[in-house]
């Protein structure tokens, strides 16, 4: 099919990242798009089908001036087996900042542990 020149339409509706994409493409090469094209690009653009996952945790924390942000996600496992492959490959889980991570959350949680346990026997033995 011969690209017929256009100007690209408004897109009230469309995602943001839509409308950026079409912004930061030259006229010239929206011109060579064809309508079944463009479609195609605002289908890949829409949202996915899948919800937001039931734990979904996002904070932001100070440490020593700089901020650092933690994630905690967690629900059903709907990724086929070949994405997670995929995936610890790209983020593999032992990485020197994750366990420096893991060992100070557990040193937090035992220093809570032991204070708690110092509490409890102060206010029994009182």
């Amino acid at each position: 099919m011969k690209p017929v020149p256009m100007v690209m339409p408004e897109l009230p509706n469309q995602p943001n990242s839509l409308v950026k994409f079409f912004d930061r493409l030259p006229q010239g090469v929206i011109d060579t798009l064809t309508t079944e094209q463009i479609e195609a690009i605002q289908q890949a653009f829409e949202e996915p089908g899948w919800r937001r996952s039931p734990v979904d945790i996002r904070l932001t924390v100070p440490f020593f001036g700089r901020k650092y942000y933690f994630t905690f996600v967690g629900g059903a496992e709907k990724r086929s087996g070949q994405r997670r492959a995929e995936e610890r490959r790209q983020y593999p889980l032992r990485t020197a900042a994750n366990i420096f991570f893991f060992i100070g959350l557990a040193t937090l949680f035992y220093g809570a542990a032991i204070v708690g346990l110092v509490l409890q026997s102060a206010i029994v033995e009182f």
